[in-house]
């Protein structure tokens, strides 16, 4: 992107405050995992960094699991600008006591969304075992059991169309 993504601005606000703001109107806490210029707006909040040593989304996931070991999270990326409340609202509709996470899988295809997706505190436990067997994939955890892979309604779709590329941002700037 040539810029940091959580930066980008939508409506006046950086996607990472756009991300803030929809995630508090359903969670009693947002934590920012990784590193990075945070806007001055979201200075109050608790920053995680990654597990030194491991790459990719697990080493931010697994860190605010780590740091916060009774806590069950919604887990959103930053480039998710379309993201809705309505689509949390619906990850958190299949919260239960069997289940360990809730990873979208938008097309049927096996191929699961781990970064809009709900993981509740007894997933890290899965989760360290990818990493002590050297999967760095956080979509891995997709075959264990109690990892629900449901597809989205088409009306919420849209929350998990991320942008990976400038010519991806016409109209969002």
């Amino acid at each position: 992107m040539g810029r940091p993504k959580h930066l980008l601005s939508h409506n006046g606000l950086s996607w990472l405050e756009l991300a803030v703001q929809k995630l508090r109107q359903r969670v009693d806490q947002v934590v920012i995992s990784g590193e990075g210029k945070i806007p001055f707006s979201l200075a109050e909040l608790t920053v995680v960094p990654d597990i030194k040593g491991l790459a990719g989304p697990l080493a931010g996931v697994l860190a605010v699991m780590r740091n916060e070991p009774e806590v069950s999270w919604l887990i959103a990326a930053c480039d998710l600008p379309y993201m809705e409340v309505a689509a949390l609202d619906w990850l958190l509709s299949f919260r239960g006591s069997s289940v360990l996470a809730v990873l979208p899988d938008l097309d049927r295809s096996g191929r699961v969304e781990p970064l809009l997706a709900y993981y509740d505190r007894a997933c890290r436990a899965n989760l360290e075992e990818l990493v002590r067997l050297g999967s760095l994939k956080l979509s891995d955890i997709a075959a264990s059991p109690g990892v629900l892979t449901p597809q989205p309604p088409s009306e919420i779709r849209n929350s998990w169309r991320n942008i990976n590329a400038p010519t991806e941002l016409t109209g969002l700037e």
